[in-house]
């Protein structure tokens, strides 16, 4: 949908105005299109801009630039027919700051023909002011979507430092229902997978090599969770179960016999205890002992203390 007006006095600033709606509820309402249309036209009038054109995506999520009137709204600048883009706010143009910056760096950088007006941000990149409010609301939506990032990957990091299982479980081990709200989710052995999980486990011991383990299975079972089994597939096995590691160098070696059974860490947890080590030190001499965690593959101190918990058996 497109309205136009006619071309006001020569010489003054020629503009597009573009008007964005994300629901479609909102655009068959049509009540914040007109109330942007309003402004939009009552801003041109109030600074002698000529409104030439007004562009309307209507129920158009702000998601990726690839919207019909903002392309036509962009080809009117680049054909020369408009100098000036008009907006209410920068949202109705974009929510992502990767597209501002591309907005910015393609049509409204120092040195191209182009001008962005944001009536409610006060952006007239005309002036060395809007070009400056322009540039700190960019720079604080940078600053605000990589302050999340850290957050989040801190909170992960602590999580997995706690021992805590992160993403989809592994092969072998599913996820325990919650019992309350808020709950760790504990992985628990999956009995028909962890048939598998011993079967991969004896073949490797007998010195089949990983990739025609995965062919075998490939014949003989479905599919591991819907994805043929490859050599990372089994890797990932043999590494849960202490048969291989990887080096430094990145290379695969096979490691001496490891168990992950929790009443042996139980009991030799309490007898390192007993003895004086602290928790971090108990988690290193279970290592040395092949005794890994249910899951993970180090002992951390939330995960020692847990088994010190445990009654001896």
């Amino acid at each position: 949908m497109r309205k136009s007006s006619q071309s006001g006095q020569v010489g003054r600033l020629r503009a597009v105005g573009y008007v964005r709606v994300s629901t479609d509820k909102q655009a068959q309402e049509g009540v914040s299109l007109e109330a942007q249309q309003v402004r939009i036209r009552a801003h041109c009038v109030s600074q002698d801009i000529d409104l030439i054109d007004l562009v309307i995506d209507e129920g158009a999520s702000a998601k990726s630039l690839d919207r019909p009137g903002l392309q036509r709204a962009l080809a009117l600048l680049t054909s020369g027919t408009a100098q000036a883009l008009v907006i209410v706010k920068l949202d109705r143009l974009t929510r992502s700051v990767k597209d501002l910056g591309f907005l910015c760096d393609t049509y409204f950088r120092e040195g191209l023909p182009y001008s962005l007006v944001s009536v409610s941000d006060t952006i007239d990149t005309r002036s060395a002011s809007g070009k400056l409010m322009l540039n700190v609301l960019m720079s604080v939506a940078q600053w605000e979507r990589e302050a999340l990032s850290e957050r989040t990957q801190e909170a992960m990091n602590e999580l997995a430092r706690q021992g805590v299982q992160l993403g989809a479980a592994p092969y072998g081990w599913r996820y325990a229902p919650r019992t309350s709200e808020g709950e760790r989710r504990e992985l628990v052995p999956d009995p028909s997978e962890q048939e598998v999980v011993q079967r991969i486990c004896a073949l490797y011991r007998e010195g089949v090599r990983v990739t025609h383990i995965a062919r075998r299975l490939n014949r003989e079972l479905t599919p591991a969770r819907g994805v043929q089994w490859s050599q990372g597939t089994v890797y990932r096995v043999l590494a849960r179960a202490g048969l291989w590691t990887v080096t430094k160098t990145g290379k695969r070696k096979t490691v001496a016999e490891a168990t992950r059974d929790r009443a042996l860490a139980i009991r030799h947890a309490h007898a390192h205890r007993e003895a004086g080590l602290s928790l971090r030190a108990i988690g290193a001499e279970l290592l040395k002992a092949k005794i890994l965690p249910t899951r993970g593959e180090t002992w951390h101190a939330a995960s020692v203390l847990d088994l010190l918990r445990q009654a001896k058996t």
